[in-house]
Formats: structure tokens, C-alpha cells, sequence
């Protein structure tokens, strides 16, 4: 299992829990932002295409993994009044 800290949280590179029917070795990407009370999300790679794994791609799965975890949010509109 490799750890990679990243800029909003950690990502973490290990062999999954089961993996029936592949044709090729399966690893297990997860992120887990820094301030989620351990909530993260994770996918599931031909180990082969994960060759090698380094920071740079640990930081891309983080952005990608963040930017669908997070809700943007909207500017109030010119004419709402803020309270």
C-alpha cells in the first residue's frame, strides 16, 4: 500500500478487496480530503495502467476526486440583498 499526500487530502494506492472476472491485476485508488470526517471516494484500476504511480499522478486524482466531491457554490445574484 503506498500513501501520497496531496494539497486537500490523502490518496492511497492498494490491491482491492476482491476483484472476480478481470483479465489483468486490479489496484485501488482512494482520496480522502483532509476535512471529511473520513468520507473519500475510490475507483478501481487495471494495475497496469497504474504503472508507475508517482506524486503527479496522486495529485491529478485528487483534483478530480475534489472537484466531484465539492458543490460550488453560486454567487448571489446583483439584485438579492444579503441579510
Amino acid at each position: 500500500m503506498n500513501t501520497f499526500s496531496t494539497r486537500n487530502g490523502i490518496v492511497t494506492l492498494s490491491m482491492p478487496f476482491t476483484t472476480i472476472m478481470y483479465d489483468y491485476p486490479q489496484i485501488e485508488l482512494t482520496y480522502k480530503p483532509n476535512n471529511y470526517s473520513g468520507w473519500g471516494v475510490c475507483k478501481i484500476f487495471n494495475a497496469l495502467e497504474c504503472e508507475p504511480f508517482e506524486q503527479a499522478d496522486a495529485e491529478l486524482f485528487a483534483e478530480t476526486a475534489e472537484s466531484k466531491l465539492r458543490i460550488r457554490q453560486q454567487p448571489l445574484c446583483n439584485n438579492q440583498r444579503q441579510a
